[in-house]
């Protein structure tokens, strides 16, 4: 058992850049925040269980308000035999911050998910509803099974859920409510040495709290916003030695909607890519190939996906970049903003260990968004006039820019010290997602074992 008491002060300071007068401290915190976390681990010669808590005693100086964060994530992994495992896992968050981490006083760059081993984690909400109230649960079943020495087979099951706090209806100043539902199953297969194979197919229902408002000559099933996904992949490695790997791999995803707000969708994506090891502390991943996205009632687009993925370590300092771009489904941020996206990243990570005590930490990330069948609001920016010849040709468009700095100090054998600055830009078409954040992050935390058995 390892207990933690922290405090910190977050400032953040969001200027709109079409500001209104009933909106002018909105995305703003002065927060003092003061709180424990508890993180339990107990390990078996046939299980282990994970249990961490952080509540958190905030007091906002810009809405006068008290208020009181929960993080906690639980975790359970149970070999029933030598061949055969179960995973049992839930995340629960209250809070009114969707970039809020594990842990109040880390960094805040994690998401807070409990992490793939022990279930999924949760989804990203919109950053342009920061300060709004909510609470989410995700809760999930997985499994895994060797069948053979080179061959394995999972799946599992996951609940989610969205929740503002006083559970009141869907809006523009709320995020949408819904109850998610998800299915996987996979199975990978070592042929030789050289060569193996991998195949996985998922499923997801969701089903929103409330459907948006409809007009008076259209019936309420017409604007229904619930949805499935279907998805499945397969994938082929060829191993040259330990140092070099080839995969190739096809991924196919559809999203069906049961009203007629959205239309449905779907993309393929094939690509070959090549993974290489220099030596033990620099690693190169590279890949791309062609892409289609159709939408319904829409001419197909084809366009390409690619990544890359370059890291390197040193005795006292290491650096990442990653780059990517896809066809990705974004239905659960919590806004209207969803549906088929073109999306490219690009994001660069730096770590200093000055001395033992002193650290560094640098970052830079840029995103483009392009959703590329806007409704409601998003098409409303664009003039309200739905693309009625091929998919891409009308787009809601959004660029983020994001840096940072941290500075850690540790002292006193159990004391860190921190402070983190980041400028984060939020370029789209709308007045709720046009912005610019500034943020300086002060923590403060001492970290003890308390019980050891």
């Amino acid at each position: 058992m390892t207990g933690s008491a922290g405090t910190g002060y977050d400032f953040r300071e969001r200027t709109y850049d079409r500001q209104a007068a009933d909106k002018e401290n909105e995305g703003d915190v002065q927060k003092i925040s003061i709180g424990p976390d508890i993180t339990v681990v107990s390990k078996g010669v046939y299980d282990t269980l994970n249990l961490r808590y952080s509540p958190k005693l905030n007091y906002d100086f810009v809405d006068d308000e008290n208020e009181v964060d929960h993080q906690l994530s639980v975790g359970n992994e149970r070999l029933l035999t030598s061949r055969w495992s179960l995973t049992l896992s839930d995340d629960f968050l209250y809070s009114d911050d969707p970039e809020a981490s594990s842990s109040f006083f880390s960094d805040g760059s994690a998401s807070g998910s409990t992490g793939q081993d022990q279930g999924p984690s949760r989804d990203a909400l919109s950053r342009d509803l920061s300060g709004r109230q909510y609470w989410t649960n995700t809760a999930g079943v997985r499994t895994s099974y060797a069948l053979l020495e080179t061959t394995r087979i999972g799946g599992g099951y996951s609940y989610a859920v969205l929740r503002n706090e006083e559970g009141g209806a869907s809006g523009s100043d709320s995020y949408d409510e819904y109850d998610k539902h998800s299915f996987f199953a996979n199975l990978t297969h070592g042929f030789n040495q050289h060569w193996r194979s991998s195949v996985g197919a998922n499923y997801t229902r969701g089903l929103y709290d409330e459907p948006p408002p409809t007009a008076a000559n259209q019936p309420a099933a017409a604007a229904n916003p619930d949805l499935d996904e279907y998805g499945a992949s397969l994938g082929v490695d060829y191993v040259r030695s330990v140092r070099d790997f080839f995969p190739a791999k096809y991924v196919v995803s559809e999203t069906q909607y049961d009203g007629e707000s959205r239309r449905d969708s779907q993309s393929h994506e094939w690509s070959v890519g090549w993974d290489h090891a220099f030596d033990a502390q620099t690693r190169l991943a590279l890949g791309g190939g062609p892409s289609y996205a159709k939408i319904q009632g829409l001419e197909g687009q084809w366009g390409y996906n690619a990544y890359l993925s370059f890291m390197k370590q040193y005795e006292h300092a290491s650096y990442s970049l990653q780059a990517d771009k896809r066809y990705e489904t974004q239905n659960f941020s919590g806004t209207e903003e969803s549906g088929l996206t073109d999306t490219y990243n690009v994001r660069a990570n730096m770590t200093v260990q000055a001395t033992q005590a002193l650290g560094f930490d640098f970052f830079g990330r840029y995103s483009w968004e392009s959703e590329m069948d806007p409704q409601g609001e998003y098409l409303d920016a664009l003039g309200g006039v739905p693309s009625t010849t091929a998919t891409g040709d009308l787009t809601y468009d959004t660029d983020v820019y994001e840096l940072g700095i941290g500075m850690r100090y540790s002292f006193a054998r159990w004391y860190t010290a921190g402070v983190k600055y980041t400028y984060y830009v939020s370029d789209g078409q709308l007045d709720t997602d046009q912005y610019t954040d500034h943020q300086v992050l002060f923590t403060l935390s001492a970290t003890k074992e308390l019980w050891h058995w």
